[in-house]
């Protein structure tokens, strides 16, 4: 029974969340134990959800405002818990909001550096992506790939005149391309491996995931992330958290399920992707899952025992469908190692079957670096394949597929930035050194000689 002092405290509570009008349902995800600070989940132009954990079960609330001093808006959980899961929505578009959780007998610290949220922009804006690949083992490779890559992103700024007055994020989508907690997915492996050290980045930034193999040992993977089942982000509806679609800027992203859902060409996945990719309109597509059509590192994606088929079946029934839509480039992890293709196309067989038709362009310069596509989006117009699987742990592997002209035995990660009609890549190896940049144009003059490796 609540004393005197706190049943007073909770009656304020609720009377300042009905003043400004709301009144939130919580997401119950209960089974989760143990403390975790708060982190961001599903960041929109208008929303964001704001999760955290305590060890008893309390009823949490979550104040917010763009003054972090003067924070007026309140939200309260319908029930005690101790998995808190809180949305706030009605937001403005491209806003610094500042935000500090709570319960009924009080709030929390009001860390002001590291709890706050950019809301994504309607307008076309610059974008940087930071994309990291089997991110799930601990420990000092994770942490020099994690320092290294925010580092250099200080240090190059997207837009050169940004200050920090600006109050804009360093990373505006963040991704993980699965196996984020090693060995089997369990909670305390994903306090270890995500939140405990990047929990700086997830209180301000959220991490939009892939389902992994290690991940799907255990059902923590759902009940940590909260994932757009309804078009919350943009995109076709999937109906699911195990795939589905952001929209920022002029970037359209399809993050796949290439571990528990249906890889058949007719299959819910399948399908839900053809009207997802029918009905986008951002002239740039990337796409994201774990398991990588080409490789040759600590996987074989010639072997069909290796991972049970999951590679051989995205590279013949789901690839297909993405480059028919005109996708700019695929992430994928699994491999722990980076490799990257050239621009290429209609490669859906074994390595022995690529060829020289499956090359859209080795590069304007020569050196397999910069290559042009058309501005307008056209099917089987050339995609990059990169594999970025070395985020905390490095394995051996010839890295000899014939699709890809460059691999490395590295640690590190990726940083993306789409600036118009020019995307540039980087593999950043966790000394802080660029190892690998390739970028494509979209110019309205270019016309391809490419006539489609089936003709």
């Amino acid at each position: 029974m609540l004393s005197i002092k706190k049943l007073v405290k909770f009656l304020v509570v609720i009377a300042l969340a009905y003043a400004v009008g709301r009144f939130v349902v919580v997401f119950q995800g209960s089974l989760l134990m143990g403390y975790r600070a708060p982190y961001i989940q599903m960041l929109t132009t208008d929303s964001v959800v704001i999760r955290w954990m305590t060890e008893d079960s309390q009823l949490g609330v979550v104040r917010y405002g763009k003054d972090p001093e003067h924070m007026s808006d309140i939200m309260l959980e319908s029930s005690s818990t101790k998995n808190h899961v809180i949305k706030l929505a009605n937001l403005k578009p491209a806003t610094r909001y500042h935000y500090q959780t709570g319960m009924v007998s009080g709030f929390n610290e009001n860390n002001v550096e590291k709890q706050w949220f950019y809301t994504h922009p309607k307008e076309v804006v610059p974008t940087r992506i930071w994309v990291i690949g089997d991110s799930g083992k601990a420990g000092e490779t994770q942490n020099q790939m994690r320092d290294s890559a925010l580092n250099w992103m200080q240090s190059n700024p997207l837009v050169t005149d940004q200050d920090a007055s600006d109050n804009k994020p360093l990373v505006n989508i963040w991704i993980a391309l699965g196996d984020i907690a090693y060995r089997s997915g369990t909670n305390d492996q994903f306090q270890a491996a995500l939140f405990d050290p990047f929990g700086d980045q997830l209180s301000n930034t959220t991490l939009w995931p892939v389902y992994g193999n290690h991940d799907a040992r255990r059902w923590t993977y759902f009940r940590v992330f909260n994932l757009p089942e309804n078009a919350e982000a943009g995109g076709a509806a999937s109906r699911t958290e195990n795939y589905y679609a952001i929209d920022y800027s002029n970037v359209h992203f399809v993050m796949l399920d290439s571990q528990a859902s249906d890889r058949s060409k007719n299959g819910d996945m399948a399908e839900w992707l053809k009207r997802d990719l029918a009905q986008n309109t951002k002239p740039w597509v990337i796409a994201a899952f774990h398991h990588p059509p080409y490789t040759k590192g600590s996987h074989d994606s010639d072997e069909v025992y290796d991972s049970r088929g999951r590679m051989q079946e995205m590279r013949e029934n789901i690839l297909p469908i993405l480059e028919a839509a005109g996708v700019d480039l695929v992430l994928s992890g699994h491999s722990h190692m980076y490799e990257r293709s050239y621009l290429m196309d209609c490669a859906y067989g074994s390595s022995d079957e690529f060829s020289e038709k499956n090359i859209v362009s080795d590069g304007i310069d020569g050196k397999h670096k910069h290559y042009l596509k058309p501005l307008v989006q056209k099917a089987n117009q050339g995609t990059i394949y990169t594999i970025a699987g070395s985020s905390s742990r490095v394995d051996t592997g010839p890295i000899d597929h014939p699709a890809h002209h460059i691999g490395f035995l590295e640690a590190g990660s990726m940083v993306i930035d789409v600036v118009n009609d020019k995307m540039t890549a980087r593999f950043i190896n966790n000394e802080g050194k660029v190892r690998d940049e390739f970028s494509i144009t979209k110019d309205a003059e270019y016309t391809s000689d490419y006539k489609g490796c089936n003709k």
